[in-house]
């Protein structure tokens, strides 16, 4: 099978990941409500040790600079979502502050990203690839559902709230295919510089967006959810090469 066909198939199954969320949300909300931190967890800890044990791995083979790139990520990401994806949530009550055409943009390019890493892991190797797949799926169901659940706190009509979630998912294998085709042009420099940025931003995402969500509600077992989502990496990384 051909890297690209790999590129459009898992990137395309990362973009349902986030239609999956949506229909939870639709179809179990309360169980949902109920049993998401286990999803958020195993996320995290699928985000962190494929940043932490392949992507910046190497991108320091390639480039010295990585640390620049990994950093700099994080914190555009955080100023993007300072000012772009205002909402707070307490336990069981969100306020939204108005998800417009600017928050839902930033939204719309946290998926892009997460396609781009996609698209880069291929790039790399089949397993990069494979790995960079499971990680965005598994966060981003669980985004998909914090997403949807988001828009409609913000009184959004079903149908708009899932036109928008439509496009925030399509957006992921669009990241990925566009980032294959292109990166290929790029300097090797600039390839090392991607690789950081992917995991700068899955840093962020795990340590910022997802750890905060698994502090509302306690449950010993989201420790070790977040352990086996780092062994699922370790597993896949070292037996499937």
């Amino acid at each position: 099978m051909s890297a690209f066909i790999n590129v459009f198939i898992y990137s395309f199954l990362a973009g349902l990941s986030t239609m999956l969320g949506v229909f939870l949300v639709l179809r179990f909300n309360e169980r949902v409500k109920k049993n998401i931190n286990f999803l958020l967890s195993f996320g995290i800890g699928v985000l962190l040790a494929y940043s932490f044990f392949h992507l910046l791995p190497e991108s320091s083979e390639i480039t010295e600079n990585w640390p620049y790139w990994t950093l700099g990520t994080i914190i555009f990401l955080y100023i993007l979502e300072h000012f772009v994806i205002i909402h707070s949530c307490q336990e069981e009550k969100c306020e939204v502050h108005n998800l417009g055409l600017a928050s839902l943009i930033g939204i719309g390019l946290h998926s892009l990203i997460d396609g781009m890493v996609i698209g880069l892991g291929f790039e790399v190797s089949f397993i990069f690839g494979l790995l960079a797949s499971f990680s965005v799926i598994f966060h981003e169901t669980a985004e998909g559902i914090l997403t949807y659940t988001l828009l409609a706190y913000d009184k959004k009509t079903e149908n708009k709230a899932m036109l928008f979630s439509w496009l925030v998912a399509l957006a992921t294998p669009v990241g990925a295919v566009l980032t294959f085709l292109f990166v290929p042009h790029f300097p090797l420099a600039v390839m090392g510089g991607l690789l950081a940025v992917a995991a700068g931003s899955f840093i962020y995402i795990g340590a910022s967006d997802l750890v905060p969500e698994t502090h509302k509600k306690y449950n010993f077992f989201n420790i070790l959810f977040i352990l086996l989502g780092i062994f699922f990496v370790l597993f896949i990384g070292r037996f499937l090469k």
